[in-house]
């Protein structure tokens, strides 16, 4: 099956999913948020299913299904989490913020943004046996790996060679390319992150996606926080494809970079860090916190950010219902 057909089906089993849960609790719900609302949720949930189950179903309309996708499957975690639901909240400045939610006197703005598109998809890349070898190396390093050609006998034993000797000693931002007789590139391998296991993690190289995508998020983040309604806590929640993951953290926390005014953790011989170009970098954004991003797939669970508040006393309420819904 194309890769296109996998995320329509993966979109469509998401909506029957939450269509079934909608529908299933109907009478609850409709008591903690206004039931034309969920009649709304519901008939659009079902128009999208069948919007996608048609095999003429155009780009812009799968994009609609993931735009309705992302505000239903929200609305239901809150939902099911026990909270009062408003929708579309209007702010002082003429915004709106898509859910109120209050559970027990704490209340989250919560402002739903889709992935940018075209979204970033999951490797299909898989990485030859011969390569994997490079995981024994026992160092805590996330290492993008990528292939344009294959190489065999002498010329992938010297490839290899070279490349235990990079990741044996390569620092987060380094690369190495390969290259054959004729100067051509044929592997490249750079150190992008920390690895927590210890050893060595071989993934697939999506640099030209990633780094299209950090900036995009960026730009998700900041129409999020334009929205923000003023003197409450908000919540900025990103749905997308599992695969955008690491390129919205890069985008919230900042790009991996070694930190030698840290002492390292116990075992590790550098401590890392992250540099200043995230969306919650410094003293940037103070008043965003919490962000939330969810994998549009069924049975996913949302990866909740929660931004350190140096000298702040106690854990606000407010804070602690995220946690309660999203962590």
């Amino acid at each position: 099956m194309s890769r296109p057909n996998d995320e329509r089906r993966a979109i469509r089993l998401l909506l029957e999913r939450l269509a079934a849960d909608f529908a299933d609790h109907e009478r609850d719900w409709s008591l903690r948020i206004d039931p034309k609302v969920l009649r709304g949720y519901r008939r659009e949930l079902d128009d999208s299913g069948a919007m996608l189950a048609s095999a003429s179903a155009a780009p812009a309309q799968l994009d609609r299904c993931r735009s309705i996708a992302s505000e239903a499957m929200v609305a239901a975690r809150l939902l099911a989490g026990g909270c009062e639901v408003e929708h579309e909240v209007e702010t002082p400045n003429g915004r709106h913020v898509d859910f109120r939610a209050t559970r027990a006197g704490a209340s989250l703005c919560v402002h739903v943004k889709r992935a940018p598109q075209p979204t970033l998809r999951d490797a299909e890349v898989s990485v030859p046996a011969a390569w994997r070898t490079i995981e024994t190396v026992e160092r805590g390093l996330v290492v993008a790996f990528s292939l344009s050609r294959n190489l065999r006998g002498r010329a992938l034993h010297e490839a290899l060679d070279a490349a235990f000797d990079f990741v044996e000693q390569a620092s987060v931002g380094d690369e190495l390319v390969i290259r054959d007789g004729e100067d051509a590139p044929r592997a490249r391998l750079r150190a992008i992150a920390p690895a927590p296991g210890g050893r060595v993690e071989l993934v697939a190289d999506l640099s030209s996606s990633f780094d299209d995508h950090v900036p995009r998020f960026q730009a998700t983040l900041r129409k999020a926080f334009s929205q923000f309604m003023p003197r409450a806590e908000n919540l900025i929640a990103v749905c997308g494809s599992s695969g955008g993951v690491e390129a919205f953290a890069t985008a919230l926390l900042g790009s991996h970079i070694e930190r030698w005014d840290r002492r390292p953790r116990a075992g590790e011989l550098v401590a890392y860090g992250r540099a200043s170009d995230g969306f919650w970098s410094g003293q940037l954004r103070n008043q965003s916190r919490l962000a939330v991003y969810w994998p549009l797939a069924a049975g996913s669970g949302p990866l909740l950010f929660l931004r350190e508040s140096p000298g702040r006393q106690g854990v606000p309420r407010s804070v602690e219902l995220a946690r309660a819904i999203f962590a």
